[in-house]
């Protein structure tokens, strides 16, 4: 059996590993890192904890000597919680090798995070658009990095960080050490490669197996009103760390209200919520004082927390690579996992795609679902306001609803209800949708498409024409779903930028 020492990691490295737990190298570190302790560039696939971190921690504190007054190794990563707990895990590993770690995001002061590159650091984790800014600035002095680290290269791709990646490569010497790790080998990663990377090798380690073989897959057939009576049995009966997926953050504010109120532990994170309050929920999730997250596919991607037992997609993923992304919260470090999936009738086809992606079979949970009523979810009434009485309407005879009381036409003397004058909208028209993302932005309007599919979970049959203009553009959408991803939108950053959206 391969040893960490067998692979040429540093005593001081392995000392700080043993106090983590970590006894067995996996197989992507037994393959990337004698490569990139010998020097060369490389380009792994490995999915989400199969211990890339590891990978590539053993590799920088074995070459980069610490110390360093500017950078020596930029790690950039597609989400700040990713960013967060790669720090962290840094960190750890470097306990008795003396190597500094900043983290570098959007979303909080730039203050903080300047005053700790101004004191020296080895190494800088961040996010694309923050870093990218630094740079410009010249808060972020690019000139000593050695060596590059491109985690979840192909999920920073999905966000609409390409500009921002060939920026960053661009002012960094040609004369680094590249390692690139990515869930998936698509033509789009390739290109990245070849253009940022000397002669890489190429390394394809077990692509889900490692996370997967631990994994017990279930779904259950649902319909919308019974999928929360499901999620409630499941906690009932075994009361597990559990993290549920939804398809936006309005779902998930929804489910989080209604659960609390059903007296559940849960916490809720998605794009819209503070920093600060993320990193509190995902903590307290850590420890155990939580035991229920409710989290967007964006907010939870990168999250390394072990002991998580269950994993609940109560929205089904739009593609199976998301499927495996998200089950992936469970199964780790030896210990066994569930996921289960709530399927809706109309959504039966996506069972043999999953099966295919991941080589495994998706057994029907036996579970017998207890119905419970909707909770009372108590909201304070706003206060009330009085218009002055010459600018009240006309009163209302008694015993006649407010705006529907009969008035006499002069020309046909017929009598007719004012309601009768409201438009009813079909709700699969077409509508269209303003952003204020436009082409001096730099977006084009494929990554306008990418950038709403992944922050809604629209899928992405069902955004229309896209018209660019200079400084917003506008989206067709379906009239039914175009006030919620107006809404889940709003807020959003891209690239640094506040985003606002609205129906029109």
């Amino acid at each position: 059996m391969t040893t960490f020492a067998d692979l040429g990691i540093s005593k001081e490295v392995i000392k700080a590993m043993d106090e983590m737990g970590w006894t067995v190298p996996t197989p992507v570190q037994v393959a990337a890192i004698p490569v990139g302790l010998a020097g060369h560039d490389l380009f792994a696939q490995a999915q989400t904890g199969t211990g890339k971190t590891g990978t590539y921690a053993s590799i920088i504190m074995g070459k980069i000597r610490a110390g360093s007054k500017a950078p020596a190794v930029l790690i950039l990563t597609p989400t700040r919680e990713l960013t967060i707990q790669v720090t962290e895990e840094m960190e750890k590993i470097s306990k008795y090798t003396g190597h500094s770690s900043v983290s570098i995001y959007g979303g909080v002061s730039l203050s903080p995070q300047i005053s700790k590159l101004e004191h020296g650091v080895d190494i800088v984790v961040g996010t694309p658009g923050r870093v990218k800014d630094l740079i410009i600035r010249r808060d972020l002095n690019s000139s000593k990095i050695t060596m590059v680290v491109l985690d979840e290269a192909d999920r920073m791709l999905d966000m609409g960080f390409s500009k921002d990646l060939e920026f960053i490569l661009s002012k960094i010497s040609k004369q680094r050490q590249t390692l690139m790790f990515s869930a998936t080998m698509s033509p789009d990663i390739k290109r990245l490669a070849v253009r940022h990377m000397i002669n890489p090798e190429e390394l394809l380690v077990s692509k889900d197996k490692p996370v997967l073989d631990l994994i017990k897959q279930y779904y259950i057939i649902t319909d919308v009103d019974s999928k929360r009576n499901a999620l409630c049995t499941i906690l009932d009966n075994n009361d597990p760390r559990t993290i549920v997926f939804c398809h936006t953050k309005r779902k998930v504010n929804q489910l989080t209200k209604k659960m609390l109120a059903d007296g559940y532990i849960a916490g809720a994170i998605h794009g819209d919520v503070a920093q600060n309050k993320r990193e509190k929920i995902i903590n307290a999730f850590k420890d155990g004082s939580l035991n229920l997250l409710i989290a967007t596919d964006v907010a939870a991607r990168g999250l390394d927390i072990d002991d998580v037992t269950y994993v609940i997609n109560y929205d089904m993923p739009n593609d199976p690579e998301t499927y495996v992304h998200r089950i992936g919260r469970v199964g780790r470090a030896g210990k066994e996992g569930i996921a289960v999936s709530f399927i809706m009738h109309e959504e039966r086809n996506m069972i043999k795609p999953i099966e295919k992606q991941t080589g495994m079979t998706l057994e029907i949970l036996d579970l017998e679902i207890i119905e419970r009523p909707d909770p009372i979810i108590i909201r304070p009434l706003p206060p009330k306001k009085f218009a002055p009485a010459e600018k009240r309407g006309p009163k209302v005879p008694y015993g006649k609803a407010a705006g529907t009381a009969k008035t006499t036409s002069k020309v046909s003397g017929k009598s007719y209800n004012n309601s009768d004058f409201k438009k009813k909208k079909d709700p699969d028209a077409p509508a269209s949708m303003e952003i204020n993302l436009g082409c001096s932005d730099k977006i084009t309007k494929g990554e306008l498409c990418n950038f709403i599919v992944n922050s809604t979970g629209i899928p992405s049959r069902d955004i229309g024409s896209i018209i660019m203009g200079e400084k917003s553009a506008f989206v067709e959408l379906r009239r039914k779903d175009g006030d919620n991803v107006a809404a889940d939108l709003s807020d959003y950053e891209y690239k640094g930028k506040e985003i606002k959206a609205r129906l029109i």
